[in-house]
């Protein structure tokens, strides 16, 4: 494996460990809400974050790297902060509040690895999964502007 792949497979690693994060996140929120539409983009997004993280792990694979199998100790932190704020102030807005940002965290993570020289294919993978990144964040924020309670 050259240098640009041992790179690549660095750049989508974080991707996978940000999608199992985000998934986890989604998972932990859709079960503490009460508002069934929010659960159900919870859960969407949730579904999406795995399927994008298998779809990095195989490219991963195919470039002859060892991918990631688990999210980050940053993510765990964040999930444990928000079970422990709701478990104190349990409130669908405290727990969209914090997915929203989980899912802000992760755009960040995309487009950083967006600038980097990553092949075409890979590139391309990447883009499109930022893009339903964001389409599902859009959602979410929209029910912020809702005032869910």
């Amino acid at each position: 494996m050259d240098v640009n792949q041992k790179q690549a497979v660095i750049a989508l690693n974080q991707l996978i460990e940000v999608d199992m994060d985000s998934e986890q996140a989604c998972m932990v929120g859709a079960r503490d809400v009460s508002n069934a539409e929010l659960r159900d983009i919870l859960t969407s997004t949730a579904e999406t974050c795995r399927a994008s993280a298998k779809e990095l792990q195989s490219m991963v694979s195919a470039m002859g790297g060892e991918p990631s199998e688990h999210g980050s100790m940053n993510g765990m932190l964040a999930r444990g902060w928000m079970a422990f704020r709701h478990m104190l102030s349990p409130s669908d807005d405290a727990v969209l509040g914090l997915c929203e940002r989980e899912e802000q965290a992760a755009q960040r993570e995309y487009q950083s690895v967006l600038m980097k020289a990553l092949p075409p294919e890979a590139t391309a993978t990447v883009r499109r999964q930022y893009d339903a990144l964001r389409q599902h964040h859009d959602r979410l924020h929209a029910m912020r502007g809702m005032q869910i309670h």
